[in-house]
């Protein structure tokens, strides 16, 4: 993710970006859909 992140700022830097608003939005609230059950599950701990 860090280094995609990286990738991103560079071609935000060479102005060769090519995704929508809409794509980083989402791009930036994955991470986070992925954490909340992850949190979840370490604190019930169903396993």
């Amino acid at each position: 993710y860090h280094v995609w992140c990286g990738l991103l700022l560079k071609h935000f830097k060479q102005d060769r970006n090519t995704h929508s608003h809409v794509w980083y939005r989402w791009f930036n609230e994955v991470p986070v859909l992925i954490l909340i059950p992850v949190i979840i599950l370490a604190v019930v701990k169903p396993f």
